[in-house]
């Protein structure tokens, strides 16, 4: 099954540094004896490891990452341009997208699609054109394709392709900044007392390493995965972010009392980390926390 007949791809430029190689041609062969005209047939090469000019890795050679607990070059590899295969709780395929920062695509994925997203397998292309995205998207689709027989349910016509694409457009809430980013001296208040505004001004805020779309630990994603899946409205504030807030690392530890991160308030009160949140969720009570019934 082909998907289109497609040039052999050009990304040397944009994929520098990149490992394998995989691409295909579309071949002219001579007129079919009953059809009576020219039929295309697929000439595909072999993949070429540890290539230096570094141009179009396979899809099944490129490394699963597991959403729920991403390595930092994986999470790196999240904030980044490139071709992205979303994969279930059993390893099954279930669709491959295009994205200019795969971290948002995959976390709008997982908002829609909780129970379906739990693993990635990530291509980076930085430097690439909109062409070159595309056509590298081509490639990995029609790699599944030949591998399965089938294309991907999420890329196929019909009801389950439209799920995968219904939130695209959204684009994620920013996060909250203590400061504007001129320095701990140009502040008239301390940065506890910031902390302090922030966790009553809002109903729900987690603490995290990273941001909403690109979370640093695999304990910061799974608190952002659970509110996500709690249809829970929240704001992040990322303690990484010494810029605007400096020293916050630190300072959210004794504001607490509580020594890791991430950390999530609700309702001006310290809930708890990644597994206390595990917990309330698993037994409904984190739905009630947020909008109690009575």
């Amino acid at each position: 099954m082909h998907l289109s007949c497609a040039p052999t791809l050009g990304l040397q430029a944009a994929v520098a540094r990149r490992a394998t190689v995989w691409t295909h041609r579309c071949t002219p062969q001579p007129p079919h004896p009953r059809l009576g005209r020219h039929v295309h047939a697929r000439r595909p090469t072999h993949a070429v490891h540890a290539d230096p000019q570094g141009t179009l890795q396979p899809l099944e050679s490129t490394p699963l990452i597991q959403l729920d607990s991403p390595s930092p070059e994986e999470s790196h590899q999240l904030d980044l341009p490139g071709v992205y295969a979303v994969y279930d709780g059993s390893d099954t395929l279930q669709f491959v997208g295009i994205s200019r920062k795969v971290g948002i695509s995959l976390n709008s994925h997982a908002e829609s699609l909780p129970d379906v997203v739990r693993a990635a397998r990530v291509l980076p292309l930085p430097d690439a054109s909109r062409e070159e995205l595309t056509e590298a998207w081509k490639a990995w689709l029609q790699q599944s394709v030949d591998a399965t027989g089938k294309i991907p349910p999420g890329n196929a016509p019909g009801p389950a392709q439209a799920a995968w694409h219904s939130r695209r457009a959204r684009r994620p809430r920013p996060e909250l900044r203590l400061t504007p980013g001129k320095g701990l001296q140009d502040l008239t208040v301390s940065l506890e007392e910031l902390v302090q505004n922030v966790v009553q001004s809002h109903k729900v805020v987690a603490f995290v390493k990273g941001t909403r779309t690109s979370p640093q630990c695999g304990f910061s994603y799974k608190v952002l995965t659970l509110l996500n899946e709690a249809k829970v409205d929240y704001e992040v504030v990322d303690v990484l972010d010494e810029h605007h807030n400096p020293g916050l690392r630190e300072t959210i530890k004794a504001f607490s009392q509580w020594p890791t991160i991430p950390q999530v308030y609700i309702n001006g009160e310290f809930v708890g980390g990644a597994d206390i949140l595990e917990q309330l969720s698993g037994s409904g009570e984190l739905v009630e926390l947020v909008n109690p019934t009575s």
